[in-house]
């Protein structure tokens, strides 16, 4: 008697984004179940049936939740980070819910953008979120599972801050902020004089061990940078003498920290102010591109694109020469 293993119930979605569960996985069985079965229909009836015979059940087209958790796995898959594969699912559950059980190629690109909109989201924000949904679909078409990706119908929402020159610090703001730190927490004083004169992200500086910090340079490595390459940068004097006060790395509860600092400091906080302070100072003082690309982890193009504010020689070398009271 043929026997058919029963498959287990369907998972909820938030069971298939935690990876419980893979339902493409389960299509696959479910089709390798159904060509079994047919197989042993055949050899019962002496060859006498086909194909046509039989009225198989057409396999169902894949849902939202089933390609999202597909995209998910196939990152992990790929050596994404912990960090970065966290910050995709949040995402990624934010479009799909209230839609995870509907199939996919019926999600419309005015859908969409009607989601995208009614989250109230900042303009940088729903530029990260449209992104993200534009890959999940880009992934889908290459792997042939849609035929189109509908979110490329969604005009990418306009972000001023794209226009406007990079915050950064003046060498007295940082200096505040760095002796602000140096009286109240030496653990976030040594973090901050790492993202300030070294230029590491912010997710780089808070994973960074002491055993990466090297009598003349700072190892960011691999598994720790955003763009998946090791890179060293130099250590500058002022830093080895900010890092000489001691304090110990990495940097544990960092938000509450680091907000305490800087409201001990009085001094205005723009996004990514510290890595745009390092850009900025390290190519008005060096004047080398390629160099300044380089310690960063990133491109010229990016560089001169994104991370750049004039400044002046005279500004540049009074940062360099920040130090310790």
């Amino acid at each position: 008697m043929l026997q058919v293993r029963a498959l287990p119930l369907e998972p909820t979605f938030e069971q298939m984004a935690r990876g419980d569960n893979l339902p493409l996985a389960a299509l696959q069985q479910i089709e390798a179940a159904a060509l079994q079965l047919l197989s042993a229909v055949r050899q019962a009836g002496n060859g006498s049936f086909s194909s046509n015979t039989i009225p198989l059940r057409p396999a169902r087209l894949p849902t939202v939740a089933d390609l999202c958790n597909a995209f998910l796995l196939a990152k992990a898959r790929a050596g994404r980070s912990a960090r970065y594969l966290r910050l995709l699912r949040t995402e990624i559950y934010s479009f799909a819910k209230g839609r995870e059980r509907r199939a996919a190629e019926s999600v419309s690109s005015a859908e969409i953008e009607s989601w995208l909109h009614s989250q109230h989201w900042a303009a940088r924000t729903q530029r990260g979120r449209l992104m993200t949904v534009r890959n999940l679909f880009a992934w889908c078409v290459t792997r042939s599972e849609l035929a189109a990706n509908p979110a490329l119908g969604v005009g990418m929402p306009f972000d001023d801050s794209d226009t406007a020159p990079p915050g950064i610090h003046t060498p007295d703001e940082a200096r505040a902020v760095l002796i602000a730190a140096r009286d109240t927490d030496l653990n976030a004083m040594r973090c901050l004089a790492v993202r300030y004169f070294a230029g590491l992200r912010t997710t780089e500086a808070c994973a960074l061990e002491e055993k990466e910090i090297h009598e003349e340079f700072i190892e960011v490595t691999a598994a720790k940078s955003k763009t998946r390459r090791r890179r060293l940068v130099t250590i500058q004097p002022n830093l080895r003498a900010w890092l000489a006060l001691g304090g110990v790395l990495p940097l544990r509860q960092v938000n509450n920290r680091l907000r305490a600092v800087v409201t001990a400091a009085g001094q205005p906080w723009p996004h990514n102010v510290t890595r745009h302070s390092f850009v900025s100072y390290h190519l008005a003082k060096f004047q080398n591109a390629g160099k300044t690309a380089l310690e960063a982890g990133h491109t010229e193009q990016m560089l001169f694109a994104h991370y750049r504010e004039l400044v002046t020689s005279q500004a540049a070398n009074d940062f360099w020469e920040i130090r310790p009271e």
